[in-house]
C-alpha cells in the first residue's frame, strides 16, 4: 500500500472510526458522497488507495469496515451510519461486497443515487433490470473468482443502461491491494496500471452522476 494512505495532507483528511474510514477531500466537495464495501475476507485497507483517489477528485469517499468472517449482513448498517433520505449518495463495492452493494440496492429502492459492481458476477440473485439508477460494472479479463462468462451470464439482471466495462489484462486481486488470491488467475498488466483504469472509470461515473 502507498505510503501516507491512511495520513492527512493538504488534498484529504482521513478519520477511522468503529465502522468506516473516511476520506474527505479539503476543498469543497462534490454533492454525492461514495459509500465503499469491501470484498470478503480482505482488510479494509486493501482498498484504501483507490478510496483516497477517489476523495482527492473531489468526493467524499466512506470505506465500510465488514465482519471479517462473516459480512453478509454488515451491508444494512449503511442505513444506521448515513441519513440517506436526505443526502446523494452512490454506493458499490468489489467481490462480496458489490454484492452487498445491489442486495442493498434491491432492498431499498429510490435511496442510492448510483450503484458501481467491481470484480463480481452478481447481481446474480435480485434482478435490478427494472430500476433506471445510473450504474456501471467494472470486471477483468482474467478475474479467476468472477469470470467474464459468468458476468455475462448474469448481465441481464443489471439495471437498464448499465455501463459494462472491461479491464483488459486484470484480474480480481488488483481491484484492491490484496496480493495474490487463490484461484485468482495471473494480470498482464501491473497493480499500478488497473488501479488508475479502475479509478478513473469510477470517477467519470460519479462526475457523469454530479453533473
Amino acid at each position: 500500500m502507498p505510503a501516507n494512505t491512511l495520513g492527512n495532507d493538504i488534498r484529504v483528511t482521513v478519520e477511522i472510526g468503529p465502522d468506516l474510514i473516511t476520506f474527505r477531500p479539503t476543498t469543497k466537495s462534490k454533492t454525492h458522497e461514495i459509500i465503499f464495501l469491501q470484498g470478503g475476507l480482505t482488510d479494509p485497507k486493501a482498498y484504501a488507495p483507490l478510496c483516497r483517489t477517489i476523495a482527492e477528485n473531489g468526493f467524499t469517499c466512506h470505506l465500510i469496515k465488514m465482519n471479517w468472517r462473516m459480512p453478509q449482513w454488515d451491508y444494512q448498517k449503511v442505513s444506521d451510519l448515513f441519513d440517506l433520505k436526505h443526502g446523494f449518495y452512490i454506493i458499490g463495492g468489489h467481490s462480496q461486497g458489490a454484492k452487498m452493494a445491489a442486495q442493498f440496492v434491491y432492498e431499498n429502492p429510490g435511496l442510492m443515487k448510483g450503484l458501481f459492481l467491481i470484480g463480481t458476477s452478481h447481481p446474480r440473485d435480485y434482478d435490478l433490470s427494472s430500476r433506471t439508477l445510473p450504474a456501471v460494472k467494472l470486471y477483468a479479463e482474467f478475474d479467476g473468482l468472477a469470470g467474464v462468462a459468468e458476468v455475462m451470464e448474469n448481465k441481464n439482471k443489471l439495471p437498464v443502461h448499465t455501463n459494462l466495462q472491461l479491464i483488459k489484462g486484470g484480474n480480481h486481486s488488483q481491484f484492491g491491494y490484496l496480493g495474490s488470491l487463490l484461484t485468482d488467475e495471473t494480470a498482464t498488466i501491473d497493480l499500478n496500471e488497473q488501479q488508475r483504469q479502475t479509478s478513473e472509470a469510477l470517477i467519470k461515473f460519479f462526475e457523469d452522476i454530479e453533473n
